[in-house]
């Protein structure tokens, strides 16, 4: 459930002596229309909007600040605009008190409305902005800190304890760091433009290594910008690498977003290439932590077809649609990459997760400020923003808009399980059905139904088949002979129907996603009465899924994660990448190919924080560069004491994290094949719950690493990414 508050009282707000001020009434309307164009308003539950009180102001904001702004509502024009002359980069109407007031107060019923569980997540689309008011002055465009209240809302007024606040407009919210700067209840990431302090606000404070103060030290994290230009590669980069990492070792309660979208692709200020799309990316990897709990409140943002979109978007994204692609993803640019390592430079001693970090380097980082300007007595109030021609962005973003497909089918998951041992049973009889079921509701079941022979040559030969019934006597040796071996043989064996049982399901559910029927699915492959391990080695059904989709829809690049043993089966297929993963204490060969990616390492067993490492910095980038259009990640939730699948500590929690992770990708299509399952485990269950709930955009539990992490951790990782460096650009570090 996603709630909205939104008020077009909001519009009244406006600068009477300047009519291209970049802040305007047309940025909230063109954000309304757009998302009511695409539908989104009348799927979300809408939250009333209120003025906040003046004892919710008092917050984060002194007496003065207050009834000096609300002694302007009987202002005349002349008077507004002396007011405003003394103040960076504002204006002021009569309105401007009680939209603030609005704006606030609305902000805290959305937050509110979250912790009280009515709805899971929630945008507010208010004006004025808020994150550059501070606790007495009022700057760039803002007068009561919007975000900076509804978080101290929560920490007085509920049980929540951590929250993080990401900003991503693209100037700092440097009032909103000095509002927690000592806080560790709260943690401040922003991303900004920075230009070593010659872009507003032109700040010392805005720069990396300003990591916060008192029981707060580390808790303020800068990623300053010094270059323009900044494309998806480079926001996607500080996602994976410094975000995710981090954010999930704090574990927050609730995240608050400083969504402000002029760090969007033709945003006169920003000047980034960022496009709406990175957005819904953002906003959904945040989504996987504190169990869904996040909230965006709307900032800035002033090339109003960008902003219209990539708000659109976000929304789209806080109601479980599936991400837009993005395209492929090369190597981040020389710029961000120095400020991704300052970052953990400056945060080192702080979190684990930078503490053994590969781009931690001993080396003292350079500081260079080159903002030594003068505060003006008297600021600017006409004429600071010349209209601009945006006919050049205006196609670009046309092209864009086209181009990228909002795919949003009806039905998010569908479900297929075979048990080979009882074929005629039906599924919805099944323990693993009324399990979960009992946990989750819109289960949507599909119908099964075997492999035929013509699809199994797409790989495999009738040849090869006759060798491997020759190798399990499942048939006469004296009937398997190259002379008399036809279909009919085949596809009357016992060996072969089974397998065509662990295969044919699995082309139903690629049937289902690309016929729009389904987002995404899940297969539960039993296979109870042959050795999994000589059916594993000999037949790939993920492989024949692939060619499949390859040859019936027409795909280009499909990608396979192998959490399985004994995948020793590699394919020349240019249009199928395999990444596979698994201890070489396992008496496991690493093969590496350019079609093969294996990850592996030497010692027993990869924990929690481990894995999440890996994943955020060798997996996601790679599978960002590669740009699949369909995934199929393969894997056998069997049981055991430890919770181990392959080397490689898998709670359910951790299994229901990667598939969010990576179903961010290739517009959420994404196929879960369980195989090879004997036993109806608890834990089995629990991984394929936590799973469904990935997929089906339900919040699953917090996941916990801290402590977790060493130099051998470390190691392990920069080894891999050593090994496959030369081939993909991400890793081009």
């Amino acid at each position: 459930m996603t709630g909205v508050v939104y008020d077009d009282n909001f519009i009244t707000h406006k600068c009477l002596w300047d009519e291209n001020y970049s802040e305007n009434p047309q940025r909230y309307i063109s954000v309304l229309d757009r998302c009511n164009s695409l539908g989104l308003i009348n799927r979300c539950i809408k939250i009333s909007s209120r003025q906040a009180t003046k004892e919710e102001l008092l917050s984060k904001h002194t007496v003065e600040h207050i009834d000096l702004l609300e002694s302007t509502e009987h202002y005349n024009d002349e008077k507004l605009e002396k007011f405003s002359s003394r103040y960076d980069s504002i204006y002021v109407h009569n309105s401007t008190y009680r939209q603030s007031l609005l704006a606030a107060g609305s902000s805290i019923e959305l937050v509110k409305a979250v912790v009280d569980g009515r709805i899971q997540n929630g945008m507010a689309f208010v004006r004025p902005p808020g994150h550059h008011a501070m606790e007495s002055e009022y700057s760039g465009y803002c007068f009561i800190n919007n975000v900076a209240i509804a978080t101290q809302y929560l920490l007085d007024k509920t049980a929540i304890q951590k929250i993080l606040i990401v900003d991503w407009d693209i100037h700092h919210g440097q009032a909103t760091q000095q509002m927690f700067y000592e806080d560790p209840r709260v943690l401040y990431f922003s991303i900004h433009r920075y230009e070593h302090g010659q872009f507003w606000p032109n700040l010392r404070e805005s720069d990396f290594d300003h990591v916060g103060n008192g029981s707060g030290t580390g808790f303020n994290v800068n990623v300053p910008l010094n270059d323009t230009g900044m494309k998806n590669e480079d926001y996607m980069a500080i996602i994976h690498y410094l975000l995710i990492p981090l954010a999930t070792e704090f574990s927050p309660d609730l995240i608050i977003v400083s969504s402000g979208y002029d760090s969007a692709i033709g945003d006169p200020k920003g000047e980034m290439l960022v496009t709406p799309a990175c957005y819904a990316h953002i906003t959904q990897k945040l989504m996987s932590l504190s169990c869904g709990r996040v909230v965006a409140i709307l900032e800035g943002g002033y090339y109003l077809k960008s902003l219209a979109e990539s708000a659109a978007l976000t929304l789209r994204a806080l109601l479980g649609d599936p991400c837009p692609v993005i395209g492929s993803l090369k190597q981040p640019c020389k710029s961000v990459m120095e400020t991704i390592g300052n970052v953990i430079y400056a945060h080192r001693h702080y979190w684990d997760c930078f503490k053994y970090n590969i781009f931690y380097k001993e080396n003292l980082p350079k500081i260079q400020y080159n903002f030594f300007d003068e505060k003006p007595e008297i600021y600017q109030t006409r004429n600071m923003y010349p209209k601009i021609d945006t006919t050049d962005f205006d196609i670009i973003l046309n092209n864009i808009i086209t181009e990228t497909k909002l795919f949003n089918p009806k039905i998010k998951v569908g479900l297929i399980s075979k048990v080979i041992e009882h074929s005629n049973n039906n599924f919805k009889n099944s323990d693993i059905y009324q399990y979960l079921k009992s946990k989750i509701r819109n289960l949507h079941v599909l119908k099964e139904r075997q492999l035929t022979i013509e699809e199994f040559n797409i790989v495999y030969s009738s040849e090869y088949i006759k060798e491997i019934l020759n190798k399990q006597k499942s048939i006469d040796e004296k009937k398997c002979t190259i002379k008399i071996i036809n279909n009919e043989y085949i596809e009357d064996n016992p060996m072969f129907n089974t397998f065509s049982f662990s295969a044919g399901p699995l082309l139903q559910i690629i049937d289902s996603i690309f016929e729009n029927e389904i987002k995404s699915g899940i297969f539960v492959s039993s296979i109870s009465n042959l050795n999994k391990n000589e059916v594993s080695c000999t037949l790939n059904a993920s492989i024949i899924g692939a060619n499949y989709a390859i040859k019936k829809y027409f795909l280009k690049r499909i990608l396979i994660i192998e959490l399985n043993e004994n995948v020793t089966q590699i394919y020349s297929n240019d249009q199928i990448l395999v990444i596979s993963m698994h201890s070489l204490l396992n008496n496991s060969k690493a093969i590496n190919e350019n079609n093969h990616i294996n990850i592996s390492w030497s010692k027993k067993i990869l924990n929690e924080a481990e894995f999440t490492t890996i994943v955020q910095h060798l997996i996601l980038p790679i599978a960002y560069e590669y740009n699949p259009e369909l995934i199929i990640v393969s894997s056998t939730f069997y049981s055991n004491i430890n919770n181990y699948i392959n080397g490689i500590q898998m709670t359910p929690i951790m299994c229901g994290y990667l598939i969010q992770w990576l179903s961010t990708l290739a517009n959420g299509r994404l196929i879960l094949y369980e195989q090879d399952a004997h036993d109806n485990s608890i834990h089995r269950n629990k991984c394929l719950l936590q799973c469904s709930k990935a997929l089906l955009g339900e919040p699953i539990s917090q996941l916990s690493v801290a402590n977790m992490l060493n130099f051998e951790s470390k190691d392990i990782l920069f080894n891999n990414i050593k090994i496959h460096r030369n081939n993909w650009k991400s890793l081009q570090l």
